[in-house]
């Protein structure tokens, strides 16, 4: 879905390379390795499990490194700015921003993930386009995973078990920097992005499944294959950098001071591991070795 699409993407899913999800990083004078796993949102804490040498990598680490830090993203303060965040200016509602055959091409898709809760697009007419992507889209990857509860996603479950073993977390962005990704683009264009997601909903519910499965086989192949789907904005070098190329390059340059003082278990979406610009190849390409953990 263009931009929003490519972003939840991105946080969504992470796949280090070739059915691998975590990585060692050594060498270029660390004195103990580093490691890079990723993680998708909405997958369960048991997934875990399946991962060779998560346990080596979490008794290794000095400090686990998410996109945001746990407490911050769970914090009421949070909470309020992203709450604040997706709502529209008095002049920009949902039914200002649409023609009326738009916004009912919006108000069928809607009502196909939320109809079965009571609730109607009417009712959301105050939020920004985005956050109303955000929402359908949070469904169509739960529905892969039901009845999960937030604390059992294994995003959550990484930073919670390496603090229960002393680690403590901390975040590579501010809520702030994610909160402008997500909802500070033009409304004009958040509009566009969620019309053409709801015109090519059957398509990106595909996109969907297709993703959740290549996680699941850790498939990193279909994943790339899925990201750079010019459907799904893969073609759009602007999003590509703004959501993955530039903070690759500002991470690799944060990880790059951190792990010669302390060991981290890095934690980051899908997007941003693999290729010439992903998150392993600039940490090679800085004279680390980046391989696999067996």
């Amino acid at each position: 879905m263009k931009r929003f699409s490519l972003f939840l993407a991105v946080m969504m899913l992470a796949l280090a390379s070739q059915a691998q999800l975590l990585w060692k990083v050594s060498g270029n004078g660390l004195a103990r390795p580093s490691y890079i796993m990723g993680t998708y949102h909405f997958a369960p804490a048991t997934m875990m499990e399946k991962i060779p040498g998560m346990n080596q990598a979490l008794e290794g680490c000095d400090v686990v490194v998410g996109e945001i830090d746990k407490e911050e993203m769970t914090s009421q303060e949070t909470q309020m700015k992203m709450g604040m965040a997706m709502v529209a200016p008095a002049d920009s509602t949902l039914d200002m921003l649409f023609t009326p055959e738009e916004y009912a091409v919006v108000e069928k898709v809607f009502d196909k993930y939320f109809g079965n809760m009571g609730v109607k697009l009417s009712q959301m007419n105050m939020l920004k386009p985005s956050a109303i992507s955000l929402q359908m889209q949070a469904l169509q990857a739960m529905k892969y995973f039901p009845n999960i509860e937030e604390s059992e996603l294994i995003d959550m479950a990484v930073q919670t078990r390496a603090n229960e073993m002393g680690r403590p977390s901390i975040g590579l962005e501010t809520i702030e920097e994610q909160v402008a990704l997500l909802f500070n683009t033009p409304l004009k264009e958040q509009a566009e992005d969620l019309l053409e997601a709801c015109q090519k909903d059957d398509l990106f519910v595909v996109q969907s499944s297709a993703l959740v499965e290549a996680y699941m086989a850790q498939d990193l192949t279909k994943i790339e294959e899925v990201m750079t789907d010019p459907e799904l904005g893969g073609d759009d070098a602007e999003a590509m950098n703004a959501l993955i190329y530039d903070r690759n390059r500002d991470w690799a340059e944060k990880l790059n001071k951190m792990m010669p003082e302390r060991a981290a278990l890095v934690c980051v979406g899908a997007g941003h591991l693999p290729g010439d610009q992903g998150l392993l190849q600039l940490l090679r390409n800085r004279g680390y070795t980046v391989e696999p953990m067996q």
